[in-house]
Order: structure tokens, then C-alpha cells, then sequence
């Protein structure tokens, strides 16, 4: 047989399943061979390589079947796997697991693998369709480089000569594509996603149904007429809705009785009060002090703008001048009336200390107090 040029549709084949190899290469390069490959992004990266059309997952699946179906078919590595939700991927059996990225080697022994499939799949398919009349050679075809630079030897000597234009086509349309199977992590879970998927069909069923007797009794307008049994599920989601109802109405009731028998909130200025009571008796050893650095008499007076600064600068815990004030006018009014005094006069007030009135219990009076 003569040698001749390989038809344009096959070598755009053949530049097709070239830049599915460098793809994948580069691909496994910085991904390594054990992470299965998405399809949704190899498709992006063999168009990438090509630059001819938009590559679709039945163009790898016709490249991985085509490498099935010719003689060679156990030494190519490539299955398809099913991952459910549209995610499909490209996975490399086990007993081809590579140790890297595929090789420039390797790349040339998968597409002279295609090429003898192509072949294998040609003589059977010409066989079996009676093709006996030959053409001479038929025009040069060159296919443009794709993807790393490779020699492309336009002249064939593998595949027999084409007939004509149609036979071509017919070939191509009926090339095996390979098959996507289910992986087994999606299939252990299927069994408990169709159980719910059941459940979510039977739930609205039995919804709809409900909705369907509503509007029957709308429109009849006979309140009276017996009404067919819910089914199951719904009187269990009814029941339990009630009940879950009823609960919160218990528990709300429940809580305001306990609010109405308990004793009423306390107003603000109690609150103040209360709060000005548990810090007098810090205040009052800060008075004290003061007093005493003041000087041996029986009686001290501060000026109330003057005290209140000594008082924040010198408590732990930082405190406003109001709150101060307050702390105060609690100790001259009901701790210890005698011993801390206030004197206004117009618009002039000072706090007076009569040393000699110190009080001796002041835990036990603050108690008293409700402090």
C-alpha cells in the first residue's frame, strides 16, 4: 500500500487528543498523578493548548475511548469517575499509577497508542462496511503545532486510505466514547440521598394533598361534609406543631406569674442608693484619712469640688462625681449623720468631718440599711 496523508478530520483528531496529553502533563506537574482531574478545568486547559474550539467533556471521553477500544486497551491508564453533582473527573488506574507527571516518552507512547486505535477501529469499521474502492493520496494536510513544539510527521503509514468525504464522517460520528462510571464514595452515600429525596417527596405530597381538600372545601363551601383522613405524615407534623405551641404558651404564661408574684423592680434612684451603700464604707476610710492629714482638730471641712477629686484619685474602682457625690450624701444622711455633714451656702457647699463622732459599727449599720 502506498503511503498517503492522513484526512484533515484526523489530524485534527490527533491534535486534539496531543493537547489533552500536554494538558494533563502540565496538570500532574503541579497537581502530581494522584489527585483525580476535574473536568470542568481540563476541558479549559486542552482548549487552552489547541486554540481551535471549545473543548467538551465528550471530546475527552472520545479520547479516552478511542484509547479503550483499540488493541492496546490495557495499557491505557484513563478512566472517567462520577463524583455526582455534575463533577466528573479523570482518574488513573491503579496499576498505572505513575510516580510523576507524564513524561515526554510517555506522552509519544499514548498518542502512538491513539493512532493504532484509530487504526485498529478504521480497518474494522471498513471491513465490516464493505469498503473495497480506494483513492488515490489524497492533498498534504498540515495540522498546526499546538502546546510544546513536536515534530508532526504529516505522512501516515498506519491507516489505510480514506474513500471519500462521507465515509470520514461517518467513521468519526461513530467512535466509542468512554464510559463515566459512579465512584465508590458517591456510591456508598446514593442509597442515603435517595432515602431523602424520598422523604422530601413524600412531605410535599402529602402537602399539596392538605392544600388540594383546602380549596375543595372553599369552593363547595360545605363546612360540614366529612373531610378524607390526612395521611400519616401530616397529622404527625399537625400534632407536633400544637404541641410545640401549646409548650411555649405554658412557658410564657409560666414566667409571667413568676414575675407578678415576685417582688416589684427597684426604681433608679434606689438603685443609686443601693449602689452608693455598698461603696460607703471605702469612701469613709478616705474621708478619714483626709481628716486626720488635716490636722488635730475636732472638726475638718473640705470644699465639696476639691473632696470629690481626692475621693476619685484615691478609690480602686474608678467612679463618676456624681456617683461620689451620692456615696456622699448617703454617708452624711443615713450611714453616719453626725460624723459627715453637708454645708451649702448659696451656691458654695463643703463637707464637714466632726472627728469626735466617728462612728464605731459601721458593717452592722450598713446592714440595717439594706446594703
Amino acid at each position: 500500500m502506498a503511503v498517503t496523508s492522513l484526512p484533515t478530520e484526523l489530524l485534527i483528531l490527533l491534535a486534539l487528543h496531543s493537547s489533552f496529553l500536554t494538558a494533563l502533563s502540565l496538570h500532574y506537574a503541579h497537581n502530581g498523578t494522584a489527585v483525580p482531574v476535574d473536568l470542568r478545568e481540563l476541558t479549559a486547559s486542552v482548549a487552552n493548548v489547541w486554540q481551535k474550539r471549545k473543548v467538551t467533556f465528550d471530546d475527552i471521553r472520545l479520547c479516552v475511548g478511542v484509547l479503550n477500544a483499540g488493541p492496546h486497551s490495557n495499557n491505557n491508564p484513563f478512566y472517567l469517575s462520577d463524583y455526582s453533582n455534575g463533577k466528573i473527573c479523570l482518574e488513573i488506574r491503579d496499576e498505572h499509577k505513575l510516580s510523576g507527571a507524564l513524561g515526554s516518552m510517555n506522552e509519544e507512547a499514548l498518542q502512538a497508542m491513539f493512532m493504532e486505535s484509530l487504526d485498529y477501529l478504521w480497518k474494522a469499521w471498513n471491513t465490516a462496511h464493505g469498503g473495497k474502492k480506494m483513492i488515490a493520496a489524497r492533498p498534504m494536510a498540515t495540522p498546526k503545532r499546538r502546546g510544546r513544539p513536536k515534530k508532526v510527521d504529516v505522512t501516515q503509514t498506519s491507516i489505510q486510505p480514506f474513500i471519500d468525504d462521507a465515509s470520514i464522517a461517518k467513521f468519526i460520528s461513530q467512535l466509542p466514547h468512554a464510559e463515566i462510571t459512579l465512584c465508590s464514595s458517591a456510591a456508598a452515600v446514593a442509597p442515603l440521598k435517595e432515602k431523602g429525596r424520598k422523604r422530601l417527596r413524600e412531605f410535599k405530597d402529602s402537602v399539596q394533598q392538605g392544600r388540594s381538600q383546602k380549596k375543595i372545601r372553599e369552593s363547595t363551601g360545605k363546612e360540614n361534609e366529612p373531610v378524607l383522613a390526612a395521611p400519616p405524615a401530616q397529622a404527625k407534623i399537625t400534632e407536633f406543631a400544637s404541641v410545640r405551641k401549646s409548650n411555649l404558651l405554658d412557658r410564657i404564661l409560666a414566667k409571667q406569674a413568676v414575675a407578678a408574684a415576685g417582688p416589684a423592680p427597684l426604681a433608679p434612684a434606689e438603685l443609686q442608693r443601693k449602689a452608693a451603700l455598698q461603696r460607703s464604707e471605702e469612701v469613709l476610710g478616705v474621708l478619714s484619712l483626709l481628716a486626720s492629714s488635716k490636722g488635730p482638730g475636732p472638726r475638718v471641712s473640705f470644699s465639696t469640688i476639691a473632696l470629690l477629686q481626692s475621693l476619685q484619685s484615691s478609690i480602686r474602682m474608678p467612679l463618676s462625681k456624681e456617683e461620689v457625690m451620692k456615696c456622699v450624701e448617703v454617708l452624711a444622711s443615713e450611714v453616719c449623720p453626725g460624723y459627715v455633714s453637708m454645708v451649702r451656702m448659696g451656691a458654695i457647699s463643703s463637707v464637714v468631718i466632726n472627728q469626735t463622732m466617728r462612728p464605731m459599727d459601721v458593717k452592722s449599720r450598713l446592714v440595717a440599711l439594706g446594703a
